[in-house]
């Protein structure tokens, strides 16, 4: 990522490569998120675009395209049409039926400056998740700047398209998004074996919509990139060929078989295997593909000449990873929108869980109230400790290193609410990063019982394998299918509408959209309050009642 001081007036210019492109849309925590970020990185539209258009304003590309043009509702633009790739097409048709955004309405209806603060959310997510600081710099320009940089230097397209669907109304305007080229960049458009087998992927990571299709697309793009012969994913470790391959590019599944026989029964991650005497190969090179402590499987690719330097190696590494992390976007999208979904029930005595062990040795009970993913590898679990000391099982965590963080809440009647971030020592764990929402839990002296929702087609045998593998006194005693009801925008307000009185309303819509709620303030309390004519304890009083009401309302069943 390459960071310089603006021209513009704004702080910081954040040239994006493909790659951390691809980690910010990963790093986007929800749809409307997701769908702002690739209105500006992939369509180039400003923030304050995204607050106007609507869904009336899409209409199909010509032909067999899949893509569509989006109008901007903007005089300074001249009847400017955006662009929608398929992939972003997709995302928008998707937010907006989900939402149940109506035709003539903005898709989103915040303000410009809201648009600006998601982006850079999204970006400070991107820089907890990879380490990379600078990551907190992007902004919804810099997505612009990614858009028109992509376009114009690694795609090649006629400058003309580009002004026209970004809304540019000079070349000179347009120039003024590119960086000059560095001495690497004219090596490279010099040099024909410069170009990159990843260069091709990005679209793949972010356009997927199923496991399948997304493990096709990698081995595809691996396949015909040039520096890779072939491509194949294993559902398993490498060395483990019981399975046939789960995806397969650039040769036959038939021709396939004999190489996999050859190759060594137990094959390090990223290692490359001396392959010469396989057909034309040189090496075969075994990446895993994973996601926090989740194992999907092995990407194989046998390489066409020479051997992996340790450059390209970090970069093998780094792809596994990515292809991970959207398996588990995929699954976990599923379990979101899906209708039906599978409830499973495990029972757990294994001493190893911490909360097993503390509810056992402390004689005590405890009951999850809530969990917030605070990392990729991280939850933070608020649950009530009945029959027992909270300064008991406090004393335990020095037993588990998976145990970070812990605190007490609250002191309540009979019991106390408590507080615990945790890396592992915990089937919850295991379960979300494998894509699973836990709906319940409880441990009662040494006793587990968790009830976890995953996607109805998840892959049952994998999930419950790496449950059992890491806490093996756990089993899995029911699983059945059940019917969930899909929820709406409307829905949702029609469900909060009777619990808020009119002053509380009054007060949460000033408090809004006079700024209390952006960083920084725009309004303080006092000034919301002076424009009610109310006092500020007034204000304070129904302002943290409807607040109470709309949160309520939305984590309580």
């Amino acid at each position: 990522m390459h960071v310089r001081p603006a021209e513009d007036g704004r702080t910081h210019a954040v040239r994006l490569a493909p790659e951390e492109y691809g980690e910010l849309c990963g790093a986007a925590t929800t749809h409307r998120k997701r769908l702002l970020v690739r209105l500006g990185g992939e369509s180039g539209l400003r923030a304050a675009e995204m607050t106007r258009v609507r869904p009336n304003d899409r209409r199909p590309a010509p032909g067999e395209s899949s893509g569509a043009f989006l109008a901007v509702p903007d005089e300074a633009s001249d009847g400017r049409e955006a662009y929608l790739p398929p992939g972003v097409d997709r995302e928008f048709e998707r937010y907006v039926n989900s939402n149940g955004v109506a035709a003539g309405t903005p898709i989103v209806d915040v303000s410009p400056r809201r648009v600006q603060m998601l982006i850079s959310e999204v970006a400070s997510e991107a820089a907890e998740r990879t380490g990379v600081e600078d990551f907190r710099k992007v902004s919804a320009h810099d997505l612009r700047r990614y858009f028109a940089r992509t376009l114009l230097e690694e795609r090649d397209v006629d400058p003309r398209i580009v002004r026209a669907v970004g809304g540019w109304r000079s070349f000179d305007a347009l120039e003024s998004y590119l960086d000059p080229p560095t001495d690497a960049e004219v090596v490279e458009a010099f040099d024909a074996s410069g170009s990159s087998p990843f260069a091709s992927l990005d679209a793949v990571l972010i356009d997927a919509s199923t496991r399948s299709d997304l493990e096709r697309g990698v081995c595809e793009s691996l396949a015909s990139g040039g520096a890779y012969a072939f491509a194949w994913i294993e559902g398993t470790a490498l060395g483990d060929r019981s399975a046939s391959p789960r995806a397969v590019a650039g040769i036959d599944a038939e021709e396939l078989a004999p190489l996999r026989s050859r190759l060594p029964g137990a094959l390090e991650d990223c290692v490359s295997i001396d392959a010469r005497s396989i057909e034309e190969t040189s090496a075969v090179v075994a990446v895993p593909v994973s996601y926090g402590e989740t194992r999907y499987g092995t990407l194989a690719l046998a390489r066409s000449h020479g051997d992996v330097d340790a450059e390209e190696r970090e970069r093998l590494l780094l792809l596994g990873r990515r292809v991970g992390h959207a398996i588990t976007a995929i699954r976990r999208r599923k379990l979101l929108l899906a209708d039906a979904v599978l409830e499973l029930e495990f029972h757990s005595t294994d001493p190893n869980a911490f909360f097993v062990a503390a509810s056992d040795r402390c004689e005590c009970r405890l009951d999850l109230e809530s969990i917030v993913s605070v990392s990729d590898s991280a939850l933070l679990f608020y649950l009530t400790l009945i029959d027992g000391e909270a300064a008991d099982v406090f004393e335990l965590t020095e037993e588990f290193s998976g145990v970070e963080e812990w605190r007490l809440v609250e002191q309540r009647d009979g019991g106390a609410l408590v507080e615990f971030v945790v890396t592992g020592a915990s089937p919850m764990l295991v379960l979300t990063d494998s894509g699973a929402s836990i709906t319940e839990a409880t441990f009662d002296r040494g006793n587990a019982r968790l009830v976890a929702d995953c996607a109805y087609d998840a892959d049952l045998r994998a999930l419950v394998n790496g449950v059992t593998s890491a806490f093996p006194a756990t089993e899995l005693v029911g699983k059945q299918a059940t019917d969930r009801s899909a929820g709406t925008v409307h829905g949702f307000r029609e469900s909060v509408k009777d619990r808020l009185t009119d002053r509380q309303r009054a007060a949460l819509r000033a408090a809004y959209f006079g700024g209390y709620f952006d960083w920084p303030r725009g309004s303080t309390a006092e000034e919301v309050a002076d424009a009610m004519g109310v006092s500020s304890p007034t204000f304070h009083n129904h302002l943290r009642k409807g607040e109470r009401e709309l949160l309520q309302a939305l984590f309580d069943d």
